[in-house]
């Protein structure tokens, strides 16, 4: 496993530090260590002092703040994400009140665009235990293309948590020809993540993608859903828009967001 540092931006909300319990389980399992990001800007009056404060919770952990009061969290992410190839982000989806700079649609969306790796995104109805009640790692993909780039990190990470990958592919209710050759569309998006077996793939019909997807990974029950933010066509909406949002906000395990560039990076 390449990833030895897991970075957690904290804004000094106990939303934000949702995430930080999701990367202490990550990082026993995978023998990573944490890095703990603040600033005042929109963050804690006094960073350090938090940080130092949370750190002595965590094992194995470290922190670190923007240098200056007018600087923003996103500096201080690309400066502790530029000094190791081994280290990503694991963040909640968005922050309480105020505090808004540990959102997706602002921070993350910043983040993922910049950097060339992979990241773990926290929603609000990620389950505590969701390492050990998940046995496996749902990948969510509409075509070969998006597949065989999702899958070198996918593989990654379920090598490093021992879990077995799971196929989903969503297709509208009218989609007759998926549903009666789900085959077609199942085999070969697949055989790009090395899955040969069909009772590991599942063909979804549903008008509401995200539900879809968040209720198949609690039915088996899932530790991770995997998605590529590149996808064109059917799952397009994987871009960290409203679909991404969507199963951010109903999914019980964190999200293994991806882009290209972590593949390239994971080859």
């Amino acid at each position: 496993m390449d990833t030895k540092m897991l970075v957690v931006p904290l804004d000094g909300s106990e939303y934000s530090e949702r995430a930080l319990a999701v990367a202490e389980a990550l990082a026993e399992r995978i023998g990573a260590e944490l890095l703990l990001v603040s600033a005042q800007f929109y963050g804690p009056l006094d960073p350090r002092e938090y940080l130092e404060e949370v750190a002595s919770r965590v094992v194995r952990c470290a922190v670190e703040i923007a240098p200056t009061k007018d600087e923003h969290v996103v500096a201080a992410l690309a400066k502790a994400l530029a000094e190791s190839d081994d280290r990503i982000v694991c963040m909640t989806s968005h922050g309480r009140g105020s505090l808004r700079w540990a959102a997706v649609g602002s921070v993350a969306e910043e983040v993922i665009r910049g950097a060339d790796r992979p990241m773990i995104l926290v929603g609000g109805k990620c389950r505590p235990d969701f390492l050990e009640v998940g046995k496996r790692i749902l990948v969510c993909a509409d075509r070969v293309e998006a597949a065989e780039s999702l899958a070198p990190v996918v593989s990654q990470w379920s090598r490093a948590l021992d879990l077995e990958t799971r196929l989903a592919v969503v297709v509208s209710p009218l989609d007759v020809e998926s549903a009666e050759h789900a085959e077609n569309v199942l085999v070969p998006i697949g055989t790009a993540f090395g899955i040969a077996s069909a009772d590991r793939t599942a063909l979804l019909r549903a008008n509401f993608v995200a539900g879809a997807l968040t209720d198949y990974a609690r039915d088996l029950p899932a530790a991770l859903i995997g998605i590529n933010t590149h996808a064109r066509s059917g799952l397009a909406r994987f871009a960290l828009g409203s679909e991404t949002m969507a199963v951010l906000h109903h999914a019980p395990c964190p999200l293994l967001v991806t882009h290209p560039s972590s593949a390239e990076r994971s080859k």
